[in-house]
């Protein structure tokens, strides 16, 4: 669900006014949308970021950035204790520095990336208006989810409002049983890999339109 306009804006304002510290949860959002994650796409900075597996290269890992003055109190130099089971995990660190210099070598990814989320969504947009399919599809670089009303999908309430008549599920398994194996909730996003080729997106848009055709 992207933000609306104005919002992660309001809350740095917010934050600033009173004395707050901004925080940014981009476990999903991180070094995908952009190198900068969504910090960077949307020109919004936080004062705390935390991080996910995508920063381990995919393995369990979880993290979180601040600057150096908040970071100063965190123990050994400061008085706040922090620990974890893995944290510093050498094969889950030697897994994210492989990625993280392989995403600054070749930065190019995140616009092939944004590219080929953007040839899926009017894809599928176009096949699904064909088939006089309501609904609605939300996308920010290559995070994409499709939702099943004609109704804007901006909060929590209206994406289950959305997913009440059960056609996600009638899709997903549809998708599965023609060899698309997609998120299976309606309230998960599409991640789009730079490995797929625009002939696996043709092959997905055409599942789409194939199994849509009685779908209402």
């Amino acid at each position: 669900i992207p933000p609306a306009s104005g919002f992660l804006e309001g809350l740095r304002q917010l934050c600033d006014e009173t004395g707050i510290l901004l925080i940014f949860d981009e476990v999903m959002s991180g070094f995908r949308l952009a190198a900068g994650g969504v910090q960077e796409r949307l020109g919004i900075h936080a004062d705390i970021v935390c991080f996910g597996k995508v920063i381990g290269g995919g393995l369990p890992v979880g993290a979180f950035a601040a600057r150096n003055e908040i970071m100063d109190y965190l123990a050994p130099v400061g008085p706040v204790y922090q620990a974890g089971t893995l944290s510093g995990n050498p094969l889950a660190m030697a897994a994210g520095l492989a990625m993280l210099i392989e995403l600054s070598e070749n930065p190019e990814i995140f616009n092939s990336i944004d590219k080929k989320t953007e040839y899926l969504h009017e894809g599928m947009e176009k096949v699904l208006k064909a088939n006089g399919v309501k609904h609605t599809i939300n996308r920010v670089g290559s995070m994409i989810s499709v939702h099943f009303s004609e109704d804007p999908v901006t909060d929590f309430a209206s994406s289950a409002e959305a997913a009440r008549s059960g056609k996600f599920n009638t899709f997903f398994h549809r998708m599965l049983e023609n060899g698309i194996y997609i998120a299976p909730s309606a309230f998960e996003t599409w991640f789009i890999s730079d490995a797929l080729s625009y002939e696996d997106l043709d092959k997905t848009i055409a599942v789409v339109e194939k199994i849509t055709k009685d779908f209402d």
